[in-house]
């Protein structure tokens, strides 16, 4: 296993006792103006999760978020600037051994999805309504965050055309350039 305490997002370091990893919240709007949330499984439980892994040396953290979410979920996309939120969970580890991780999540806007990808055989992707995203994922705060962004989106006013006006979702995603 490879030394991953070095490795650090720029957004917020990891405790000592903590891992770090890089996500991808992979979203859309549909069709219909509401807001979806892919989710993939693990490999191991099943349960439903964000794409995440371990920093890569010689990628900055958003480069390696993409990489996840076009390996884990088959999905490409333009990616916020800076993580959107961040959260804690517990790894079990190949060993058996739990460490404690805490992973920077990128937003990242779906543009197109893989009929075939890498982790294709391993893994079920599936689009959810950002309510039944939060009901799925077991990681608190993760599910606490996607709560927000469900709050918020009953706020959203309709399309304003060529105003350029963001809704509330674009600002707290923060994925407009």
């Amino acid at each position: 296993m490879k030394d991953t305490n070095k490795n650090y997002c720029a957004a917020e370091e990891a405790a000592p006792e903590e891992m770090q990893q890089v996500g991808a919240l992979p979203w859309r709007i549909a069709k219909n103006g509401e807001a979806r949330i892919l989710l993939v499984t693990s490999r191991r439980s099943g349960r439903w999760i964000v794409p995440k892994g371990w920093p890569m040396k010689g990628f900055a953290p958003r480069q390696t978020a993409s990489r996840e979410a076009l390996e884990e979920g088959g999905v490409i996309g333009v990616l916020s600037k800076a993580p959107v939120t961040t959260y804690r969970y517990m790894k079990r580890l190949d060993n058996g051994a739990n460490v404690a991780c805490r992973v920077a999540v990128f937003g990242l806007n779906v543009r197109g999805t893989l009929v075939d990808w890498r982790e294709k055989a391993q893994r079920q992707r599936r689009w959810f309504s950002l309510a039944a995203a939060a009901d799925k994922l077991d990681d608190r705060e993760l599910s606490e965050f996607v709560r927000t962004l469900d709050a918020a989106s009953e706020c959203l006013e309709p399309p304003t055309g060529a105003t350029g006006k963001k809704s509330a979702l674009d600002e707290i995603l923060m994925l407009r350039r």
